[in-house]
This record gives structure tokens, C-alpha cells and sequence, in this order.
């Protein structure tokens, strides 16, 4: 994959993560707090809402890892869902230890 092929593979995959977390942000949030549901999976559990959501996210980890074994066994599409839920866990991450450390 050369430079120009590279970057547009790039780009694709933040417009579709982007477009996943609108979607998601409509499941998951009362539209109050786009973090809400891990300071509720926290509290539920007694820990901190960063390791709830890490904790959501180690499925998709888990998963990815079972992929790996064999990708050809897995299509684009279904790479690319289980890869952007993983980055998108990634991103909520970075927004939720701002919102902690704000």
C-alpha cells in the first residue's frame, strides 16, 4: 500500500468512525453527557468509569484477538467493524480522562 492509498484508507476509516459514534450516541447517551454510561457502569460496579469502560472495550479486543488467528477467515467489513468499535473505545477513552481531569 503506497503513501496516497495509505491516507485515503486512513481518511475512510474516520469518516466511518465518526459516522459509528453518531449512531452509538443516539443508543447509549440521553443526550445530556456523550460519557454518561460509563460513570453509571462505574458506579454500578464500584470502580471508576475508566475501567468500565475499558471493560466494554476488552470484548472487542477479545475478539479481534480470536480474528487474528486467521484473518482471511474475516471480511473488510467485518474487520473494519470490530477494528472501528476498538479505536472509537480508544477515543471515548481520551475524552472521558479529560472530562475526569477537567
Amino acid at each position: 500500500m503506497n503513501k496516497v492509498q495509505f491516507m485515503s484508507h486512513i481518511e475512510d476509516a474516520f469518516v466511518r468512525r465518526k459516522e459509528i459514534l453518531k449512531k452509538k450516541e443516539k443508543e447509549y447517551s440521553s443526550g445530556r453527557d456523550r460519557l454518561e454510561q460509563f460513570y453509571r457502569a462505574g458506579a454500578a460496579q464500584n470502580i471508576l468509569p475508566t475501567e468500565a469502560l475499558i471493560g466494554m472495550a476488552t470484548k472487542h479486543f477479545t475478539s479481534i484477538t480470536d480474528m487474528c488467528k486467521d484473518p482471511s477467515n474475516y471480511t473488510t467489513n467485518q474487520w473494519n467493524e470490530k477494528l472501528d468499535d476498538l479505536c472509537n473505545y480508544c477515543d471515548l477513552l481520551n475524552a472521558l480522562v479529560t472530562d475526569i481531569n477537567e
